[in-house]
């Protein structure tokens, strides 16, 4: 073979491998995904019930926000165990354009949607700021608080929406500042304040490592829905993160857990046997295997199995369902027909 037919073949193979990596840069987030074979899934592990390091989960963490992308990665792959987890401190880390998806207890708002180029999924918490009392406390609601001081997070915004709280009822609240939850409790034992305000996802995580016994008092005083995050553009795999979240749903609201999903037979109602496959349809629409949703169930249960495991009953945390019952409980969650 002489020199320049080795330099053309030469040629031909550095632009076959060019053509090659452009295609996998510029196909579909899904098409990426499956290239891969994994879902790169953005994370903030410091959250007891969201996202915590635990040496016996797959993948090496737990919590809401961790099963949030399980369950996508069981959408899309079949199991929930083909999931890579990156550390994102904060939304500016989806710029990455490596992370597929963040879900880390991030408030759903305007600005951190349109000014990141990020879409927002469906909400898979609805959190609010809240008080965090001693269990023996004479306190059971937040206009008891008046006049008196409350510990509250130094560097958020929460001691903000606090004062904004009490002066919009023409009450005041003395705003003591901590660091970390340690030091709220440290400072409640003291008795230098009489409650401790933060997310209650957070005061649930943080009494739950207290010593003592604490309570949450029943209100709200924000509204703070938790959603995962995806970048605009990636159009097919948004469909798949939200349909994933409101399947998870729709099953709980139809009776289908993680135990029985593999059990619905053609003598099930239409609506039940679309969601299990055996009416095709839903998986072609978003480039699925038709048993996408029976995997997502199979794999990580419905919302309130997510839920319960994670932050409910069944977990250390124990927080009550509140808004996040579902619609015909009187709550928030609710799932569009999946046909």
């Amino acid at each position: 073979m002489t020199r320049v037919v080795i330099l053309a073949c030469l040629f031909f193979a550095l632009s076959a491998c060019a053509t090659a990596a452009d295609t996998a840069q510029t196909g579909t987030r899904l098409e990426r995904i499956r290239s891969k074979g994994f879902l790169t899934c953005g994370i903030w592990p410091q959250v007891a019930g969201f996202a915590l390091a635990d040496a016996k989960a797959p993948g090496g963490y737990s919590g809401m926000d961790v099963d949030a992308c399980r369950a996508v990665s069981a959408a899309i792959f079949g199991t929930p165990d083909r999931v890579k987890y990156e550390i994102a401190e904060n939304v500016r880390q989806l710029r990455n354009t490596e992370i597929d998806i963040i879900a880390r207890r991030i408030t759903w708002s305007l600005t951190r949607a349109a000014t990141n180029g990020l879409m927002f999924g469906p909400v898979t918490f609805y959190d609010g700021q809240g008080f965090l009392v001693p269990r023996d406390s004479a306190i059971t609601a937040a206009r008891q608080l008046a006049g008196k001081s409350v510990c509250v997070a130094s560097d958020e915004a929460h001691a903000a929406t606090l004062t904004s709280y009490f002066h919009g009822q023409g009450l005041s609240v003395k705003s003591v500042g901590v660091d970390t939850g340690m030091d709220a409790e440290r400072a409640l034992k003291a008795e230098n304040c009489v409650a401790y305000s933060a997310d209650v996802s957070m005061l649930g995580a943080q009494r739950a490592a207290m010593a003592d016994g604490y309570r949450i008092l029943p209100e709200m005083i924000s509204k703070e829905p938790l959603a995962p995050l995806v970048h605009q553009g990636d159009d097919q795999f948004f469909e798949i993160v939200r349909w994933t979240i409101f399947a998870q749903i729709a099953a709980e609201e139809r009776g289908l857990t993680s135990e029985n999903i593999e059990r619905v037979d053609a003598r099930g109602d239409s609506e039940t046997q679309r969601f299990a496959g055996l009416i095709p349809g839903n998986g072609a629409a978003l480039g699925l295997d038709e048993k996408w949703a029976v995997n997502v169930i199979k794999g990580v249960g419905n919302y309130g199995e997510m839920f319960d495991r994670n932050v409910g009953q069944n977990s250390a945390i124990k927080l009550e369902r509140g808004l996040n019952r579902l619609w015909t409980d009187g709550g928030l969650m609710y799932a569009p027909r999946l046909r």
